[in-house]
């Protein structure tokens, strides 16, 4: 996971535009009473699967804590940008194969994090995804490989909505109504740091 977590980052985005998309999401958040705030973090949801490592869960936590009172639309909008940006993902690969990931991510299926999802996807196959979409772990080696095997993207956006929904509707419950129990979310801590949000 760590390794693959790094490959993503460091080839997908350089050091200056991931800066650069930081700086945006912690001045963005003063406008998160804003109609046009839930859309713009569906599209950074949506950036996030393509590929350009963006803190989901952090945006997510910092605008339910901002405002309690909205954190089911952040959490709606969330789930459905990661979803378009999951099936956007999903064409590209099916229409160039996995010589165009390698392309831009050599090795990527030589690791551990890649071979690991791959067992599970070859004894679960769908499930998976849906697990993955459901938890803190990457989504793109289980989104990649679902695509590989011409999984139906309407299939596909299905299960990832719903995975994503599940946990984007509890982190933002527990971010507005008791953000202290965001400590013990596995891997929360530097989605948090990376949005600017300390939780005592």
């Amino acid at each position: 996971m760590v390794n693959l977590q790094k490959t993503f980052h460091t080839k997908g985005m350089s050091t200056k535009l991931s800066k650069k998309i930081k700086a945006l999401i912690k001045s963005s958040q003063k406008f998160a009473d804003r109609s046009w705030y839930p859309p713009l973090i569906a599209l950074l949801a949506a950036l996030d699967n393509l590929i350009i490592i963006i803190p989901n869960d952090g945006i997510l936590v910092a605008s339910a804590m901002l405002i309690p009172k909205r954190w089911h639309i952040f959490s709606i909008f969330i789930t459905i940008g990661s979803t378009i940006g999951a099936v956007i993902l999903g064409y590209l690969v099916q229409l160039h194969g996995l010589p165009w990931i390698l392309d831009f991510y050599p090795g990527l299926n030589e690791t551990q994090m890649w071979i690991l999802t791959q067992n599970f996807f070859n004894q679960y196959g769908l499930f998976v995804v849906f697990a993955m979409a459901a938890s803190p772990l990457m989504q793109h080696p289980a989104i990649i490989l679902a695509s590989l095997t011409h999984t139906p993207l309407t299939k596909l956006a299905l299960v990832i909505f719903s995975g994503r929904l599940i946990k984007y509707i509890v982190m933002g419950y527990v971010a507005s109504h008791s953000p202290q129990y965001l400590k013990r979310f596995w891997g929360m801590k530097d989605e948090l740091d990376d949005v600017g949000v300390k939780i005592d």
